[in-house]
């Protein structure tokens, strides 16, 4: 090796000396750039060094995806500043290995991102796999030889860790700073906590999940038996005062249900309404409870007086009610009743003894029926209408009406409150009608049989006078003929009346649908139909000539549908509580002129009373028909039954 080439050797060997030294003198980035790169720059002769990062590992708040240039020497070449981690920059990040190219080399352009870029070559190395050290000579005509890159290698592997260091030791400071703010900031939290919840002049805290208190105000300090600590210990709970123990079940139950939870206390005589609320956490636990308490005494002590007040009123205006109102236990004890329960059972108010039991005033054929109605009454049942006999003091009666239901008081069943009817006047007139109406049918019965008979020994000359007027005189023929029309249309109306007569005669009762078209079904007028039935265990309230009504339409299907065979009843629930009941025959159908019309009465080929008297059998209970098939494909009568009108109820069938 000649001198000169000793001397190049020893000169690079005391630049990279010189570099090694260089680095890792600051933990500052730039200052440990500076120091490293302006040497570089200046032993080497290069033009341009730049020091790009990844933004993950920098954490700048840039996009994950990029790189951007922390350093750049000198400042002035620097252009662009932020590139996307797939540019071709970072290819020596991937493969792990240095690289250089010069300006014949077609991948030169590619990495420019400086200004002033006139030929020359790069050299880029990585930087572990976090960053690439970017290095450009202008008066090259080359790229750097391979023992110039081999020997900045171990340079640039230490300026590397040093980089490292410089970045870990600024993700420290910039932690300390940040737990110092989150610190500082925790501090004033709270001391504005604080402060806010001793400016609450009721009392506040804030308890955490060791029963410990994490904030709390001067007037919660004031509890009787109040500790700061351990409260979960067994031995301070036994210290407890009651208020403690109270207090503390409430905050339990916090903890163990997640909800909110509300409790009333006695402290210093006052009334004291605690509020305590959970704090939920991050991961959706309990981590504390929020307590606020209202004194109460006050409101409490108005609304006792506003009790009483209401308590007096409703007394006063139970006592002018004219019905018996009366209040129980659950065991049937009678706890209150008005005025007029006294006056009603003839009983002195100063001698009521509430021991006696409402059973007491019951026949005894009645006893057992009261008894479960009470029963099912406190379980949260109504009592609607339940008619009774009331026996008096003295043993005599009146029949009742008992309507009633549960008593709640503080969310719990309390007894049952009800009240008691006198229909006494009701049933002595019902009865009276009822006599009334039997008079009045007995005599139209006579009536229509005595008029029948005349009329049917009419008609029983009808063929004898034909045959002996006809061959003699044609136009008294014709007069015979009229007269024993005449005869034949009161026949019908006779019989209609009679048929109209039972109309709401009987009260309406709840009747099961199926049960009814089975029996119409049995009949042998209509035992030609094929009778379905798909109603299930619907029963419904109407009069009670609605048997008639089902085989009216049955009969009506073979009169009028023209080979009618088979008949479908069904129903279909409404969402409001009513529902449709349909009655659908195979035969011709009614036409659509003719859907209103074949309702009014005389309307048809027959009698013309047979749909007249379903319409008005069914409006007795608010029940509704409409005709809704279609011409051809056969006849479909729908009964529209109101809310109220039907249920659902298992048979004994």
């Amino acid at each position: 090796m000649s001198n000169n080439q000793v001397s190049a050797v020893s000169k690079n060997l005391s630049i990279i000396n010189e570099l090694a030294f260089s680095i890792g003198n600051s933990l500052d980035l730039q200052e440990n750039c500076d120091a490293f790169c302006t040497l570089l720059l200046a032993r080497k002769n290069y033009s341009f060094v730049s020091l790009w990062l990844r933004n993950d590992v920098l954490k700048n708040g840039g996009e994950a995806g990029d790189a951007t240039c922390v350093y750049a020497y000198p400042l002035v070449m620097a252009d662009q500043v932020t590139l996307p981690v797939a540019h071709p920059l970072f290819n020596p990040l991937t493969n792990e290995r240095a690289v250089s190219y010069s300006f014949h080399d077609p991948e030169f352009d590619s990495f420019i991102a400086e200004k002033r870029i006139q030929g020359g070559a790069y050299a880029l190395y990585p930087l572990g796999d976090f960053g690439v050290l970017k290095i450009y000579a202008q008066n090259r005509d080359e790229a750097f030889s391979a023992e110039e890159m081999a020997q900045l290698r171990n340079v640039v592997r230490k300026f590397a860790i040093s980089v490292q260091g410089c970045l870990s030791h600024q993700a420290l400071v910039d932690e300390i700073r940040e737990r110092t703010v989150a610190e500082q900031r925790l501090k004033d939290s709270k001391n504005a906590m604080q402060t806010f919840i001793d400016s609450i002049p009721e009392i506040a805290a804030l308890i955490g999940s060791d029963r410990s208190v994490i904030v709390a105000n001067s007037v919660f300090n004031r509890i009787p038996g109040f500790l700061h600590a351990g409260m979960n210990d067994s031995d301070i709970q036994k210290r407890f005062t009651p208020v403690m123990k109270d207090m503390m079940g409430g905050i339990t139950r916090v903890f163990e249900n997640r909800e909110p939870a509300i409790t009333e206390m006695e402290m210093n005589s006052c009334a004291i309404e605690m509020h305590m609320t959970p704090v939920i956490g991050s991961v959706g636990e309990v981590d504390a409870v929020a307590i606020f308490g209202i004194d109460i005494t006050e409101k409490k002590r108005e609304m006792l007086e506003q009790l009483r007040n209401s308590e007096k009123k409703f007394r006063e205006l139970a006592d002018f009610i004219p019905i018996i109102l009366f209040e129980c236990d659950e065991a049937g004890t009678v706890t209150f009743a008005n005025r007029t329960a006294f006056s009603a059972l003839w009983l002195d108010p100063d001698q009521l003894d509430m021991s006696l039991n409402l059973t007491d005033y019951v026949v005894p054929d009645d006893v057992s029926h009261a008894e479960n109605k009470i029963a099912e009454a406190v379980c949260g049942g109504w009592i609607q209408g339940m008619q009774l006999t009331v026996r008096r003091v003295d043993g005599t009666t009146f029949p009742a009406l008992v309507s009633g239901g549960q008593i709640i008081r503080d969310g719990k069943s309390d007894g049952i409150r009800g009240a008691v009817i006198n229909i006494s006047d009701q049933v002595m007139a019902k009865e009276a009608l009822r006599r009334t109406n039997l008079k009045l049918s007995l005599i139209s019965s006579v009536t229509r049989h005595d008029i029948l008979n005349q009329v049917t020994a009419m008609l029983l000359f009808k063929e004898l006078l034909a045959d002996t007027v006809e061959a003699g005189n044609p136009v008294a023929a014709e007069y015979v003929s009229d007269l024993f029309e005449i005869a034949e249309t009161i026949e019908r109306q006779i019989l209609f009346s009679q048929d109209y007569q039972d109309i709401g005669m009987k009260a309406p009762r709840w009747q099961y649908v199926r049960a009814i078209v089975r029996n119409v079904s049995q009949n042998t007028e209509v035992s030609a139909l094929n009778i379905s039935c798909s109603t299930g265990d619907l029963e419904i309230y109407a009069d009670d000539l609605f048997e008639k009504v089902v085989f009216n339409l049955m009969d009506n299907a073979l009169r009028h549908g023209f080979n009618a065979s088979s008949v479908a009843v069904t129903w279909v629930p409404s969402s409001e509580g009513g529902g449709t009941l349909a009655f659908a025959d195979d035969g011709v159908g009614v036409p659509d002129g003719k859907k209103e019309q074949i309702f009014e009465k005389g309307f048809g080929s027959n009698t013309g009373y047979g749909l007249y008297l379903i319409r008005e059998i069914l409006e007795l209970t608010n029940i509704s028909i409409e005709e809704t098939g279609t011409v051809g494909r056969g006849a479909t009568f729908s009964l529209f039954f109101p809310p109220g009108a039907c249920r659902i109820s298992p048979s004994d069938e």
